[in-house]
């Protein structure tokens, strides 16, 4: 059986192995494949090995829902429920954290807070934030497990995340710092009080850096 990568059209031939795997699933259910040329899930069902009408009725119930997104950490794109962008702020509490808050919720930010490394990464895997910022605190990124998993996230991902590392030795808005963190942007402490106007500088920078490049994933399906 041959099976079609709707995102590149790339073919892949399946096995056998495969084959007895789908032979085996309920109508309506579907197993995930990765395709080999971009990487993209493809869904395979019983429908797409014997045809539409499988099934001893000839009856075609509909399908579950496609809970793939558990073991990814993701929604689709067609599963955002709001336009509005959300933004996560790992930070101990205290003013400077309230202040980055604040400079991201003038910028139409939905933000949620988070206490500790844990708590951050749980909400990572169930929410598509557009903008990460994360505090040093005592010890170094390269340390941090917040800073690990952002680092390995799945281009596919990562590239609609706006990263913002704060800390003591940060120069502020110094690139080839925040290139060699992996992120967007760094800010030091002292300036925290100037997050907002930060911010308005660095968007619309990032956007014409980033923008015409991701658009044109999109256009390909990427």
């Amino acid at each position: 059986m041959n099976i079609t990568c709707s995102a590149c059209g790339k073919t892949h031939k399946t096995s056998s192995k495969i084959e007895r795997s789908v032979e085996q699933l309920h109508p309506g259910q579907k197993i995930r494949l990765k395709c080999s040329k971009c990487g993209e899930a493809i869904a395979i069902g019983r429908e797409d090995l014997y045809g539409r009408d499988a099934g001893p009725s000839g009856i075609q119930p509909p399908a579950p829902p496609d809970t793939g997104w558990l073991k990814q950490g993701l929604f689709d794109d067609e599963e955002v429920v709001s336009d509005i962008p959300q933004a996560l702020v790992m930070m101990r509490q205290g003013e400077a954290r309230d202040q980055v808050a604040s400079a991201l919720a003038g910028l139409g930010y939905r933000v949620d807070t988070a206490d500790d490394i844990k708590e951050s990464i749980k909400k990572l895997q169930f929410f598509n934030y557009t903008c990460v910022v994360l505090h040093e605190g005592s010890g170094e990124f390269a340390n941090n497990r917040l800073h690990r998993y952002l680092c390995r996230m799945e281009m596919a991902r990562r590239r609609y995340i706006l990263y913002v590392l704060v800390g003591p030795n940060l120069k502020t808005c110094y690139d080839m710092q925040a290139l060699a963190h992996s992120a967007n942007l760094v800010v030091n402490d002292v300036d925290i009080t100037h997050f907002g106007v930060i911010l308005r500088k660095a968007i619309p920078e990032y956007e014409t850096l980033f923008g015409p490049y991701m658009d044109e994933l999109k256009i390909q399906g990427k």
